[in-house]
């Protein structure tokens, strides 16, 4: 018995997003930093008067790392038509399928696909080169919670557990 999945959504900057800090370390713990590094500035600029620049360049630092992925993000999704399309694909025993309208088809069969996280926006897939390239498919792309959860045993059945 095979054990089909299908699955349709238009992509978002969320997307991205979440497959990137998924990952990618960086972008996983910019955010963090940035906080910890405006903690600490705020700490210098109400309690040492003579660290004034320092306080402030601190701040400016925070904002940049805060904003960077956001904004970075937001601009490649925006600026290359190609990556909002509708997607539509596919799961069974034999591979995992996506296509983006009438010119990107890909095929992947299981293995080459080492390893899989699920985000609580969806599932991010890692390909074979390391990290460096990985698909996302969102949570909406499914008709149902039972399509998300056949989706995740497939998964689990040719992949492995998710990390």
């Amino acid at each position: 018995m095979s054990n089909s999945v299908d699955f349709r959504w238009a992509p978002s900057p969320a997307d991205w997003r979440a497959s990137l800090r998924a990952m990618v370390p960086m972008f996983k713990w910019a955010p963090w930093f940035a906080v910890a590094l405006a903690v600490i500035s705020l700490v210098l600029l109400s309690g040492f008067d003579d660290m004034l620049p320092v306080a402030l360049f601190g701040l400016v630092c925070a904002l940049v790392i805060g904003f960077m992925e956001p904004v970075a993000v937001w601009w490649r999704f925006s600026s290359d038509e190609m990556i909002s399309r509708t997607v539509v694909g596919s799961a069974d025993d034999r591979s995992f399928r996506m296509a983006v309208g009438t010119t990107v088809r890909e095929e992947i069969v299981w293995q080459e696909l080492p390893s899989w996280t699920e985000t609580r926006q969806g599932f991010v897939l890692e390909t074979l080169d390391d990290g460096a390239a990985s698909l996302s498919v969102p949570r909406r792309a499914f008709a149902s919670d039972e399509d998300a959860a056949s989706f995740r045993t497939l998964l689990e059945q040719h992949i492995g557990p998710a990390k």
